[in-house]
């Protein structure tokens, strides 16, 4: 089936007049093509998005946040709260969390985490032609010819005196599921700047004297008409003869989105077909190895692996990480290699617990004795002591902070206020806590 046709067919009506009267979604540009995306159910969709956060075996709820905005909060908290429940991929709970919430598909709402063709927003991709070629059907009425329980009432147009091309495009649609006629405006800005108004509703058919009025009452949000109302060179609408089609010039430009196909995605089951899939993806490999290390672990820099890891995620242990304490067993010989404790024994406030790992012998090499002993001496509770290493290293001051002071030192309002008026760049540095200390911030930029 073409995309095009499956987006009309499977078109949730209820919830498209929903959001349409809304102005979905808030501040959104275009004539209502994201509307139409947001209401196709398609359940090979989610199950597509779901099967990826299943098995990607990365922070699930860190990879929804990374997607999260205005538009698309309701899906954040149902794929959340899906994951909460550890629910099982199926019909039935896809109905549970998602549909009877109105969230018919995630990737147009912005929540495709691996590639899909048919609604994710990409500018490289035929949904971009896809949307483009939506448009067009809002603009030309034909979204309300072939979605179920909507038919075409009219079309029309509102054009203006003077240089630019700037018109608002009308559309009014029968709606079945309220019986009533719906008035809705796209704007063509000359710029790009394309946008559409919800008008009013109507029992009864409207004519233009009463669309006059109604576009006329609602000149508050339509902020060219407002100012330019005084210069209307035609307003006119009208009904279409027979069924409304695309111009040739849309036909030619919405060449390739007519002919694009809807593509399936296959489901992956279990976590070896899944990985087989997306092997190639670093990001994907990197997790596999981090979870099952004896199975997945080459000979990958583990180093970096270890680095990265903790930038992710900063609070955890050592002691926690599973990938470290494969690699820091007998099997290897890291535990041993000083250069590899050097490489990685920055990545994280947590002496104590790398030390624990690595042999009596490796901590006294001189490639990292050194390291240990500014670290360890730079987690004493001895301010005093602290102040006193700050002045005597004034011109060092930055990099100790940098790379061997803990996060907590940042965070003393006492050692803050020191290490500022020897070097100010260590503003820059001062922990999250003291930062929403208002009063405190105001002194130290004084």
């Amino acid at each position: 089936m073409k995309i095009i046709d499956y987006i009309i067919k499977n078109l949730q009506s209820a919830s498209f007049l929903k959001d349409i009267k809304n102005e979905y979604p808030e501040g959104e540009l275009g004539w209502g093509e994201d509307v139409v995306l947001k209401n196709v159910l398609d359940y090979n969709d989610i199950e597509y998005q779901l099967t990826y956060l299943k098995y990607f075996y990365g922070d699930i709820n860190k990879e929804i946040d990374k997607k999260k905005d205005p538009s698309n909060q309701n899906a954040q908290k149902a794929l959340k709260d899906f994951f909460k429940k550890n629910s099982q991929i199926n019909k039935k709970n896809i109905d549970k969390y998602f549909i009877k919430k109105n969230i018919f598909n995630l990737s147009s709402l912005n929540y495709a985490f691996t590639t899909n063709s048919n609604y994710e927003r990409n500018d490289n991709r035929d949904n971009y032609e896809i949307l483009n070629l939506l448009k067009d059907y809002m603009l030309h009425g034909i979204v309300f010819e072939k979605a179920k329980d909507f038919s075409l009432s009219f079309l029309g147009s509102i054009s203006f005196k003077g240089s630019g091309h700037y018109v608002y495009y009308i559309a009014c649609f029968y709606s079945k599921i309220d019986n009533k006629h719906h008035l809705m405006l796209m704007f063509l800005e000359e710029d790009g700047n394309d946008e559409y108004h919800y008008i009013k509703s109507f029992k009864t058919l409207p004519n233009l004297d009463q669309v006059k009025s109604e576009v006329d009452k609602s000149k508050s949000k339509l902020l060219y008409y407002r100012y330019n109302s005084n210069s209307i060179k035609d307003f006119s609408i009208y009904k279409p003869k027979g069924k409304s089609t695309l111009p040739n010039w849309s036909i030619k430009e919405n060449k390739k989105a007519l002919k694009s196909e809807r593509i399936e995605n296959k489901i992956f089951k279990e976590e070896n077909s899944f990985y087989n899939h997306y092997k190639n993806d670093s990001d994907i490999e990197t997790n596999y190895i981090k979870k099952y290390p004896k199975k997945y672990y080459k000979k990958q820099n583990p180093s970096d692996l270890i680095n990265d890891h903790f930038k992710e995620y900063p609070l955890q242990k050592f002691k926690k990480f599973n990938f470290f304490k494969y690699i820091m067993s007998e099997q290897f010989n890291y535990r041993n290699d000083p250069k590899f404790i050097y490489d990685i024994i920055h990545s994280k406030d947590d002496l104590e617990g790398l030390l624990s790992f690595v042999p009596i012998k490796t901590q006294e090499h001189k490639l990292i004795a050194e390291e240990i002993r500014i670290l360890k001496m730079l987690r004493t509770k001895d301010k005093k002591f602290l102040i006193k290493i700050f002045n005597t290293n004034k011109q060092k001051l930055h990099d100790l902070a940098v790379f061997y002071m803990p996060k907590y030192i940042f965070n003393d309002p006492t050692l803050v206020v020191e290490m500022c008026k020897i070097d100010t760049n260590i503003i820059n540095l001062i922990g999250d806590k003291l930062k929403k200390n208002k009063k405190f911030m105001k002194k130290i930029w004084e």
